[in-house]
């Protein structure tokens, strides 16, 4: 142990009235997140959820009555439940995406294979897939589109590139979206066209939504899916220790709100949840507005889901040349500006962001390439207060890396495989050495900016375990110490959520939002981290996982 037990023991056990637990874990090793008081042995819960007291032992167990179930966890390690801010739950395990699996890192000929067996099993309505490579597909002599219209001109095929901000379309597909020559570049998005002015088949960013709104039309069926994919997410959530959840973008015009709303009626939740209202680029701002405040919703009382955020892209990603640059990359593909896109426009995020502030919502915006994030700190800048957040992050002048803390803005890092300084160098062509300075993660945390991790899961995997291993394996840019990383990913996070008042740290009066680990990790090296297994996951004190070897 990293604390010795005398201090362990000298910390005072925190008290709320006697009354007797419902349950008590003893004989545990209790990292609390409370500053004041932050290792302890056992933890007593009340029948209503709430946590009667935490530290040493013998004063704990002065809450045990004859009814009381006492569990001993046998030294294993305890957590505030992890609070993942950003995750694409219903996206995620949805049916709606289609089956069509790809490997990004096979080639033409083996996608061509696995799509012509798609289609051979789904003959008839959208094909939809995902999981190719853009730059492997570019480099291809044959036209994309050529390529899908050898498996069918007739039936429309969308494809999902692997990073998810791009698009691969036959011409069944462009038709159906009412993509041609003539058609321009919708706002945020971009229609590659070759030659001669004709589209390729790739679309990027925004531009893939004019074919997914097709292909996603509103329909009872698609409802069904919705419902189920947020029932799925939830077995997903509670097996990885999460207790809390932000779903990143919900698209409320196809019916994902609806679908969130019947399973937190129906008591089916097992996380508490916010929704963040997908702002859609192309629609009239006055009727958006309106209709984005109408749907405003705070969780009253035990509720568990909230919708109070608000999903913003301002601009792509590096990887497509869309993030939005404050200087030109050094190889942007053709038809792409050579500094990036906007989804919004400075001046309308600013408009967005400071009137939806006024009815309650906080700004959740992805923001990647560093004009964008400065458009982002300029919006937030006007809007007043609130728990505004600016999530990825990736490159970030230095005079803005103040400018976090200043304006109370949180910083939401994803911090996955790719930000390792191999996977960096893949960036060189696109921009060069600024390849070097993405993820700052450490240079907000040390200026004093709130800084919480978080998935966003399915394009990364769900694990917050995996998620702690990489942010402490990133060289100078790691976060400084394991402490750091779990708050993060709890208490940090909570006060992203607002709910640091009754979640996030296991402190009396609180809620027993609580995950039990197989191993410590505060006595492994950081690379076996991620290797560590959830096996037990409380919500308000009821069980909401349980690993079988538990």
């Amino acid at each position: 142990m990293r604390i010795a037990l005398s201090l362990l023991l000298a910390a005072a056990s925190s008290i709320v009235c006697a009354q007797s637990a419902e349950r008590i874990l003893h004989n545990a090793t209790i990292y609390t997140v409370n500053d004041q008081a932050p290792w302890a042995e056992a933890i007593a819960i009340a029948a209503d959820g709430q946590i009667l007291a935490v530290g040493d032992e013998q004063s704990v167990m002065a809450f045990a009555d004859d009814d009381s179930e006492l569990i001993d966890l046998q030294g294993r390690l305890v957590l505030p439940g992890f609070q993942d801010t950003h995750a694409h739950v219903l996206d995620a395990s949805s049916a709606a995406q289609g089956d069509c699996q790809l490997d990004p890192q096979a080639g033409l000929a083996d996608w061509q294979a696995t799509l012509a067996d798609c289609q051979a099993a789904k003959p008839s309505g959208w094909l939809l897939g995902w999981g190719h490579s853009l730059h492997t597909l570019l480099e291809q002599a044959t036209s994309p589109r050529a390529v899908l219209d050898a498996i069918s001109r007739e039936q429309p095929i969308a494809i999902m590139e692997e990073t998810s901000h791009s698009y691969w379309l036959n011409s069944a597909a462009l038709a159906q979206a009412g993509i041609n020559a003539a058609t321009p570049d919708p706002q945020g998005g971009v229609i590659l066209k070759d030659a001669d002015g004709e589209p390729t088949g790739v679309v990027l960013d925004n531009a893939g939504d004019l074919a997914m709104d097709k292909a996603l039309a509103p329909s009872q069926a698609l409802q069904t899916i919705y419902y189920q994919a947020v029932l799925d997410g939830q077995a997903a959530l509670a097996e990885n220790g999460i207790t809390s959840v932000a779903d990143a973008r919900v698209f409320w015009r196809r019916g994902h709100l609806e679908a969130w709303q019947q399973a937190a009626a129906q008591d089916q939740l097992l996380a508490r949840t916010t929704l963040g209202l997908w702002a859609y680029p192309g629609l009239d701002d006055a009727a958006q507005l309106a209709e984005l405040k109408a749907l405003y919703q705070a969780a009253q009382g035990d509720e568990l889901l909230s919708v109070r955020q608000i999903k913003f892209y301002v601009d792509g990603i590096v990887h497509n040349t869309t993030a939005r640059l404050a200087e030109p990359y050094d190889d942007s593909l053709p038809g792409v500006d050579p500094r990036g896109v906007y989804y919004f426009t400075p001046q309308r995020l600013k408009r967005y962001v400071r009137e939806l502030a006024q009815v309650g919502f906080d700004a959740h915006i992805h923001a990647i390439g560093d004009q964008a994030v400065t458009d982002a700190l300029d919006a937030v800048a006007g809007a007043g207060q609130g728990r505004h957040r600016l999530t990825h992050v990736e490159l970030v002048k230095a005079q803005d890396i103040p400018r976090f803390a200043k304006l109370g803005v949180i910083a939401d890092f994803q911090p996955s495989q790719y930000f390792q300084p191999s996977f960096l160098a893949d960036n060189y062509p696109l921009i060069g050495k600024r390849a070097n300075q993405m993820l700052p993660i450490r240079a907000l945390y040390d200026s004093g900016a709130h800084v919480t991790l978080s998935s966003d899961w399915d394009v990364n995997p769900l694990s917050p375990l995996g998620i702690l291993q990489n942010a402490l394996s990133l060289g100078e840019r790691s976060l400084p110490n394991l402490e750091a990383a779990i708050r993060a990913y709890t208490l940090d996070a909570a006060y992203t959520l607002r709910q640091e008042q009754t979640t996030g740290s296991l402190e009396v009066g609180k809620q027993a939002d609580l995950v039990v680990l197989s191993d410590n990790l505060f006595e492994l090296p950081v690379a076996q981290i991620g290797e560590v297994e959830v096996l037990w996951t409380l919500l308000g004190g009821e069980e909401t996982y349980r690993h079988s070897a538990f």
